[in-house]
């Protein structure tokens, strides 16, 4: 809580807050992460660790697993905004003396700034740095009392609300309200069905150690971090896989993302596990799901790899491969294959699907939005979207079901040709593996 307000010419003496990370795991092997605010000089060395977040999120209670580090870089924006950039303006030299009134021109600041890209901040992102501030500022309250220029009054108001049993109960809503620029880029990432037929048969000829990734997103609604998480059906840390059969016919596949785990010897992260669960294929697309299975085992035949970890995706070096590396395996895949194969193609609509691909991104999320438009499709309510996605909250549902609509339009719900495809021309022996 040192004052940092002095401006300095030399990288040495400029000082700002900042977030560090360091990832560990335990004996068994869980992975967990813990994030501190620091104070960093001008070539970014750490030059003192703080124990503000201490104060970012507090509760009596926690699992190991839990980390604040996005909230953390909330409150570092506003420390820099208030005691460094502004700090002599304000006429302040800690934490004690921050007002509501200084809060309030940080939030109107943010919401109003652009982001590094040149784009503004969407709804869900302000609000988000308002609860975080302002409840790093109130647990300070709680700890300091007096020693605080801002009360809790001045941070929250009570709103009377019910529970799911009718209970009532008081909930602490932040006083402070802000106007936000609108904000109007559309994400690129509808993937037509056609392109689809032909995106999954030439991962598997192009990009074999990512293909079957595909289509655990396609066909489960993974998240690509959490699919670089997940391990071999007979890894020693547990089953990654886990099907059920009946009368020799699978009826079930799960994946296990119950827990982020160590898989690489050298503790590097790979993925990240948003929601800890065990997610199931979609029973319709379970045919293609367990053919795309055995063409990765293929794969992974031939292969060698950390034999104590058994991770699904692996890169050279036989190391559980990072979701970075996945995320560029991809973009290879689109730019060099997909792409180049769609502009040159007879048919007029891949044409023109292969031109946007020039002029816009596709990311690996195309793949969990394709599964979850071929859920709204096949008639699935919003309970069951949220199920399938292994979301925590129904809000990306309710957002779909309203588009269903043009959805219905433009899009077409996949059949029992996937099978076939991932048995055609396309499967061949050049694997493109870097």
């Amino acid at each position: 809580m040192t004052d940092l307000r002095e401006l300095q010419t030399s990288p040495e003496k400029i000082q700002r807050y900042g977030v560090y990370t360091f990832r560990t795991a335990t004996k068994e092997g869980l992975v967990y992460a813990r994030s501190f605010i620091v104070v960093r000089n001008g070539y970014g060395v750490i030059v003192r660790f703080t124990r503000l977040q201490d104060y970012a999120g507090f509760k009596t209670y926690k699992p190991i697993t839990s980390n604040a580090e996005k909230k953390l870089y909330y409150v570092c924006g506003m420390l820099n905004y208030v005691l460094v950039d502004h700090g002599q303006r304000f006429g302040i030299r800690h934490v004690f003396g921050i007002t509501a009134q200084m809060l309030q021109e940080y939030f109107d600041y943010y919401a109003s700034g652009r982001k590094a890209d040149g784009d503004y901040r969407g709804r869900d992102s302000i609000l988000k740095c308002i609860s975080a501030v302002t409840a790093f500022m109130a647990n300070l309250v709680w700890k300091f009392g007096g020693y605080m220029k801002v009360t809790r009054q001045d941070l929250y108001w009570d709103e009377v609300a019910y529970d799911r049993n009718g209970r009532r109960y008081h909930k602490a809503v932040p006083v402070f309200q802000t106007v936000g620029m609108p904000v109007r880029k559309r994400i690129f990432r509808d993937i037509p069905y056609r392109v689809f037929e032909i995106l999954i048969p030439m991962a598997f000829r192009y990009a074999r150690d990512i293909a079957f990734g595909l289509c655990l997103q396609a066909f489960a609604g993974l998240r690509a971090g959490e699919v670089c998480s997940v391990r071999q059906e007979n890894s020693p840390l547990g089953k990654g896989i886990t099907f059920t059969e009946v009368g020799g016919h699978v009826v079930k596949a799960e994946i296990d993302v119950e827990q982020e785990i160590r898989i690489r010897d050298d503790d590097v992260e790979v993925g990240m596990i948003k929601k800890e669960r065990r997610q199931c294929v979609y029973p319709a697309f379970l045919g293609a799901f367990c053919k795309a299975y055995e063409l990765h085992k293929e794969y992974l035949s031939g292969r060698t790899f950390e034999r104590d970890y058994c991770p699904m995706f692996i890169n050279r070096n036989g190391e559980a491969m990072t979701y970075e590396s996945y995320r560029i395996r991809f973009h290879d895949l689109i730019n060099n294959h997909l792409r180049p194969y769609l502009i040159q193609n007879a048919d007029p609509e891949l044409r023109l699907y292969g031109q946007l691909l020039y002029e816009n991104q596709l990311g690996t999320h195309a793949l969990r939005h394709w599964f979850t438009v071929q859920l709204v499709l096949r008639g699935e309510d919003i309970g069951a979207i949220q199920y399938w996605r292994g979301d925590s909250s129904p809000d990306s549902a309710f957002e779909y079901l309203q588009n269903k609509g043009d959805l219905t339009k433009e899009l077409k719900a996949a059949g029992d040709r996937l099978v076939e495809l991932l048995m055609s021309e396309w499967e061949g022996d050049d694997d493109g593996t870097v």
